[in-house]
């Protein structure tokens, strides 16, 4: 039986336990340092990446009312994505933002869910206290792209 490089790079994974990925999440989250292009809500991108079968996972931040959101990590594509789960990031009754998540694999297990719905709640509370400078650059970057668009 032969399977593809994308099958064999998924089974050569370490997967993390959820406790494990939530605890570098939480902590990352707790540390705040972005650098160079880099924010905290990157790396946890990465880090969902790394630890199990998803193939990619963005952060969406809600930039106004109107729920028009702005991407912050750059989206890699797939070369087939068979499932993909979206979680709002929601706190207080606030939405933060909505995190995406797509795999190769056909469907994504309840675990799965309750795993994103924790990093979500985890995110919207990054985002409501020391994450509001990122919330602040995507409506800035909403509005000037707004600006721009009304210009020409």
């Amino acid at each position: 039986m032969s399977t593809s490089g994308d099958e064999r790079s998924d089974a050569m994974k370490k997967y993390k336990t959820t406790p494990e990925l939530l605890a570098k999440i939480s902590e990352v989250f707790e540390a705040n340092r972005p650098c160079a292009n880099l924010s905290p809500l990157d790396t946890v991108v990465s880090i969902l990446q790394e630890g199990r079968h998803y193939g990619w996972a963005g952060i969406y931040i809600a930039v106004d009312s109107s729920g028009r959101a702005a991407q912050v990590p750059a989206k890699i594509e797939l070369a087939e994505t068979r499932s993909k789960i979206l979680v709002s990031m929601k706190l207080s009754g606030r939405e933060y933002g909505i995190l995406s998540v797509e795999s190769e694999r056909k469907t994504f297990r309840p675990e799965d869910r309750v795993f994103l719905e924790r990093v979500a709640h985890l995110g919207a509370r990054f985002l409501a206290g020391p994450g509001r400078y990122l919330v602040r650059a995507a409506r800035r970057s909403a509005l000037a792209e707004k600006a721009e668009a009304a210009a020409a």
